[in-house]
């Protein structure tokens, strides 16, 4: 959590009104209003999440800010800015209750000494971070004295350390930042400079690495070799260089401890030259370069500047060109007030002029407002411009594998019509309740309120990644969130892969399932087809279309039941053509039988034929006195004697059987070629067939419906011609 304090940007001209007006978003009519700290679930949430007023009398927003300017009128004495203005800003993956930021809020007005002063205080969701504005009356409203806290800063920085201990937030570095955005970046591109990108990547892990006594020159250009950079001589000092670019910045401005004298210090004397080979030999053991500066495209940051100030002046043009029309008509008025019969309505008249010239003013101003180059980017992005993208994000975020992240080796820089804002950073930002997806290019962010599960979000989140970075994704984050998205993508059936070996296992066996369920779904239509089919045909044998029939009834329990594998001949008994099945996916299947050893001793061998034998009954007959027989079978010693006894009455050699079986000590491999399950190809050659099939069944009703009513025609046919007869 950091507290900051915001200055004014003219010295004795902070008008509340004005602040309460930019930080309750009042030009945005879209905005959800939070009254004390409760929700109004029936608007819109937009830029601001909720806001509350403290120390003031009144229900009404206008009438608590009247209040406040009017108690800054009373005291007359002071020439000092009379409105304080903080932001207390939260860190990406926190979202604390409601209960948490009005405490938070009050505690900070309470260290400040202003826990009795009149404010505002209004949560924003703007950027990628959630912040509260707080707006506080500098004026007593009991002594009108202007309270300036002393010290103040340091005060909100010991305050937030205390506040995160409180609420169980995430820590921050609570050191004051001296550089300033306009030193960092590049206005026109909003690209990081090359000392600040160095600042970024180097000087955490040089700071540890310089505590470490252990540490030696080489390490740390071996360090700065990862990033293309190495140390240069220059002057009476170091610099920072990159090796395939003419870019370089002081050494000492990265760390105090890089300087010239604190290395030579350190290390003693300093062989440039001596280390240059040894950087030589990093790249001859082909040291991977983790990152490299890129310039910003001079060319593509030109034209978006260009095409900003021909908009800007474009803008200025016609609002000079306004102006001076609305200047001439009101000077005409002016000049023919003169010549007007004074009274009542003429003062009425005049003053209602007034009004509509200052209207229309205010309205031109509006209209051709004049945006930042960030804002025009923005823009530019919303409507598909890449570069503007590219332009807004600064610089390469870290994968961070805790964090619940979509990503891949490729990406499309793209802003997608549903973004409910776009960050300062450049992200993207998609909003469900309170859950976001956070679009930061290189990845996709999820933040889950709670890590409460949302399936239609995660859903929306999955598809937007497919689309920016492909079919092929890298998840990261903990194992639930892993098990969220494998569980949405199976339920939608979406075409997409994961680089976690074990995420894309279950991929392929969800997938797998689901062809199998579908390819079982597909032939028991077809077997449902078929045997209504038989049952209308009249032209069959009745002892023969029982038995087939049997034999459909038992292929479609069979299906039901277990997996259904598929061979040729099975295909062949439903219909299908040498033709259709010829132009099937094969794939070959492994039957294997571990460790039969058949003998009387043992009855894993017989027990495994008579699992094939199982499998060839269809007469209900037959198949009870197989269950009688295999009872006896598995419940007595017996074992050769009843099984050749069975056996011998089916035809069977079972003393050849047991001979052949009795000789394998090992595994009983059959190879078979069978219809692939899993085949696309083959699904499609049955659903056509099946669709055959329908078309056949239907003909066979109109021919059963046109014989049963062509008997009736004629005999109305013959009643006609009688009656035309006697006639």
């Amino acid at each position: 959590m950091i507290i900051k304090k915001i200055p004014s940007k003219k010295q004795n001209k902070s008008s509340f009104k004005n602040l309460s007006n930019y930080i309750l978003d009042k030009d945005n009519n879209n905005a959800k209003v939070l009254v004390d700290y409760m929700l109004d679930k029936n608007n819109e949430m937009d830029k601001v999440e909720g806001y509350h007023f403290t120390n003031c009398s009144f229900d009404n927003d206008e009438d608590n800010i009247n209040e406040i300017i009017n108690t800054q009128k009373l005291n007359t004495t002071t020439k000092q800015d009379k409105t304080l203005h903080l932001v207390v800003s939260f860190q990406e993956d926190e979202n604390p209750t409601l209960e948490i930021l009005q405490a938070i809020e009050e505690e900070i007005a309470k260290s400040l000494g202003m826990e009795d002063h009149q404010r505002l205080s209004v949560v924003h969701s703007n950027t990628n971070n959630l912040h509260i504005h707080i707006a506080i009356n500098k004026v007593n409203p009991h002594t009108l004295k202007v309270i300036n806290p002393y010290n103040d800063v340091r005060i909100l920085q010991e305050t937030a350390m205390k506040l995160e201990k409180k609420y169980n937030l995430k820590l921050d570095n609570h050191i004051s930042q001296k550089d300033k955005q306009s030193n960092k970046y590049n206005i026109h591109t909003m690209n990081c400079n090359f000392e600040t990108w160095v600042k970024e990547k180097l000087s955490k892990q040089v700071d540890l690495m310089l505590k470490d006594e252990k540490t030696t020159f080489k390490d740390i250009k071996q360090f700065l070799a990862e990033y293309d950079l190495e140390f240069r001589e220059r002057r009476k000092g170091f610099v920072i260089a990159s090796k395939s670019e003419k870019l370089f910045c002081k050494a000492s401005s990265i760390h105090r401890g890089l300087s010239k004298q604190a290395l030579e210090k350190r290390f003693k004397e300093l062989d440039l030259k001596q280390e240059k080979e040894n950087t030589q030999n990093i790249k001859e053991e082909k040291h991977e370069i983790k990152e490299q500066y890129q310039r910003p495209n001079k060319e593509t940051s030109k034209t978006l500047w260009e095409k900003y100030l021909r908009i800007e002046n474009e803008k200025k043009a016609e609002l000079d060109k306004e102006l001076r029309m609305l200047k001439l008509r009101r000077n005409e008025f002016k000049t023919s007030i003169p010549s007007m019969k004074f009274n009542k309505n003429t003062f009425a008249h005049v003053k209602n002029q007034r009004m509509i010239f200052k209207n229309k003013q205010k309205e031109l101003y509006q209209k051709y407002k004049r945006v930042s180059y960030r804002d025009f980017l923005i823009s530019e992005s919303l409507s598909g411009n890449e570069e503007a993208t590219r332009a807004l994000r600064r610089t390469k975020t870290k994968i961070n594998e805790n964090e619940n992240t979509l990503s891949s080796t490729q990406e499309k820089p793209k802003i997608f019509e549903n973004v409910d804002y776009i960050t300062k950073e450049g992200y993207a930002v998609y909003k469900s309740g309170f859950n976001k997806a956070i679009d930061k290019g290189e990845m996709l962010k999820v933040s889950l309120i709670n890590d409460k599960d949302d399936k239609e979000f995660l859903l929306n989140s999955l598809l937007m990644a497919i689309d920016r970075f492909g079919n092929h994704l890298n998840i990261t984050g903990d194992d639930k969130f892993k098990r969220n998205i494998l569980e949405v993508a199976n339920d939608y059936n979406l075409n997409v892969s994961f680089s976690d070996q074990r995420m894309q296992k279950i991929q392929e066996e969800n997938n797998n399932k689901r062809q199998e369920m579908k390819t079982r779904k597909v032939l028991k239509n077809i077997i449902e087809l078929k045997i209504k089919l038989t049952e209308q045909d009249k032209d069959i044998d009745e002892n023969i279309k029982e038995k087939e029939l049997k034999a459909l009834k038992f292929s479609l329990k069979k299906i039901s039941n277990s997996t259904p594998s598929i061979f040729k001949g099975e295909l062949k008994k439903l219909g299908f053509s040498y033709k259709e099945i010829d132009s099937m996916d094969t794939e070959s299947v492994c039957i294997e039988i571990d460790g039969f050893i058949v003998n009387s001793a043992n009855k894993e061998g017989l027990i495994a034929m008579n699992e094939e034998i199982k499998q060839t009954l269809i007469d209900d007959e037959e198949i009870k006195r197989f269950e009688k027989f295999e009872h006896l079978f598995l419940n007595t010693n017996k074992i050769t004697d009843i099984a050749k006894g069975f056996y011998t009455n089916r035809k069977i050699d079972a003393d050849e059987y047991i001979k052949r079986f009795s000789m394998q000590e090992s595994k009983i491999n059959k190879v078979a070629n069978a219809i692939s399950m899993l085949s696309d190809k083959n699904i499609d050659i049955m659903e056509k067939y099946a669709k055959k099939l329908e078309k056949d069944l239907k003909y066979q009703y109109l021919k059963k419906v046109e014989m049963t009513y062509s008997p009736r025609i004629n005999a109305g046919v013959s009643s006609i011609n009688k009656s035309s007869l006697l006639l």
